[in-house]
């Protein structure tokens, strides 16, 4: 059982999802100026239905990581029973794209094209699965050499080749491809057991937990089908697409708590939380307040069409900093729960578990939000709502719907694991934010040029995103002790890092 670091782990993939963002942004802006506008809502409606049929991947990858993290030697099994499913997942995926192209007259030779990137999504993913409960930190590097493949693959495909979506395609099918031997690398001393059958046999017997968390995902996934097939267009689900680019670095923030779901799992002391937590609202501030302020500036980067969806990201930012919250507060009470190792356990005591519960609330606002926006969606298009409008309306259903759950398995998760929130830091954190950020957007109103030459208009907007992350970083500094505390740890973890 490894010693699982949680400062060094959560710090060391922010890093990496920061840097992450910076190579996805170069990857969406290739895509969003060489793409038309129909040929960038099939890219987007792509990834919706892969989302779509990838969600039976936990049946194995949820099993992995808390196995592994128990010392149980199952990783050869869940390599094979996951490539297994994948192929379950192309087959489900197949008459799904004919009728998706068929309802959005999008080219459906295009949809069933990008079945080839599902067995990469699920190797990939129970990699990553593996290497949580044993190296976490071992993630970020398979992330990282992802970001960077798909850069360089993305200019040779879509830039240089002009192949289109296909070309995104095979940006991401090769991007994969590398990453998983990266991953492979990492995780090759868990790959060295043999197959068991008997593993297998558990996970399928209870695959009904593993996929119960995974139908509010689902869910949620039917937006893009619904919006796509009551509006009957994918001009909406391109700046739908577009919008949730920046608003989705915020759930970076969430891998500060990377770590703390395999230590819990691990046991022992926890003393590790309270700072952890705190952590957690630091940057989750921090990002949601960079997101929103940099909101116009993002759109007009990816292609000037998109500038009118300004408020739809804000409204999505904070959306996902409610996300955030209410994300890591599943994953550590799941870390605390230990019905699946215990012997003669019934179907009756796993439903009233931390498995299953928060996951029955979160399911419930989901379909909530779901039911919402399908009827407002109809009554708005009677009344000939422009499309801009409509998406608003979109990102305000599912902002409204997502608060209350977060509060209440925030406060959940506050109880089961006993931390103290203190709400004077939280506040401290916010007003820090507000104030750096808002002297930065006065900068932004002022003296940033919307060049349309987009090699000259993102240098400037780097220079002020970095002038806004210092000035945030020097006031949190010198008003709180515990960013200059952690800092002091950040160096600390870095003199004594391993791979």
């Amino acid at each position: 059982m490894s010693d699982i670091r949680v400062t060094y782990t959560g710090i060391l993939s922010f890093v990496v999802a920061i840097l992450t963002v910076i190579l996805g942004v170069v990857f969406t802006l290739v895509l969003t100026r060489q793409l038309s506008t129909e040929d960038y809502g099939t890219w987007g409606l792509i990834n919706g239905m892969l989302i779509y049929v990838t969600m039976i991947g936990p049946i194995i990858s949820f099993w992995a990581t808390r196995e592994t993290s128990r010392g149980i030697e199952s990783g050869k099994t869940a390599v094979i029973g996951s490539s297994a499913l994948s192929c379950i997942s192309v087959i489900i995926y197949i008459p799904i794209a004919y009728f998706m192209g068929y309802q959005t007259q999008t080219d459906q030779n295009v949809l069933v094209f990008s079945s080839i990137l599902i067995p990469a999504i699920f190797l990939n993913g129970i990699l990553m699965a593996i290497n949580l409960g044993w190296k976490p930190h071992t993630i970020s590097y398979g992330t990282i050499i992802f970001g960077f493949s798909q850069v360089i693959f993305v200019i040779f495909f879509v830039f240089y080749l002009e192949l289109g979506v296909q070309g995104a395609i095979l940006t991401n099918l090769f991007s994969y491809f590398i990453s998983i031997t990266a991953l492979l690398i990492f995780t090759r001393e868990k790959l060295r057991n043999n197959f068991n059958k008997i593993f297998l046999k558990k996970w399928v017997n209870l695959s009904w937990l593993p996929l119960y968390p995974a139908l509010s995902i689902v869910i949620d996934g039917l937006g893009i089908a619904i919006f796509s097939i009551i509006t009957g267009s994918v001009i909406g689900i391109a700046f739908w697409t577009v919008a949730i680019v920046t608003p989705g670095i915020i759930s970076h923030a969430g891998l500060i708590s990377r770590a703390v779901y395999p230590k819990l799992l691990q046991g022992g002391s926890r003393h590790y939380l309270q700072d952890n937590v705190s952590q957690l609202f630091y940057f989750s501030l921090l990002i949601t307040g960079f997101v929103i302020t940099f909101a116009r500036p993002a759109l007009f980067a990816m292609n000037p069409i998109y500038e009118s969806a300004v408020l739809v990201v804000v409204i999505l930012s904070a959306r996902n900093f409610f996300q955030v919250i209410t994300n890591v507060s599943i994953m550590n009470l799941g870390g605390i729960e230990t019905i699946d190792v215990e012997k003669n356990t019934t179907f009756k005591n796993y439903i009233r578990s931390q498995l299953f519960y928060p996951h029955s609330i979160k399911l419930l606002q989901t379909i909530i939000s779901m039911v919402a926006l399908t009827i407002g969606l109809i009554i708005l298009v009677n009344y000939k709502i422009q499309e801009i409008e409509l998406l608003v309306f979109w990102a305000s259903v599912t902002l409204v719907t997502q608060i209350p759950l977060s509060l209440y398995l925030l406060n959940l998760m506050q109880k089961k694991l006993e931390i103290r929130f203190d709400l004077k830091i939280i506040l401290k954190y916010l007003g820090i934010t507000i104030v750096s950020f808002g002297i930065i957007f006065v900068f932004l109103e002022n003296f940033l040029d919307y060049n349309k030459q987009v090699f000259v208009f993102v240098p400037n907007v780097l220079f002020f995103a970095l002038l806004g992350i210092l000035l945030h970083v020097i006031i949190s500094y010198i008003l709180d002790s515990r960013i200059r505390q952690l800092v002091s740890n950040i160096v600390k973890e870095l003199k004594n890092k391993t791979l």
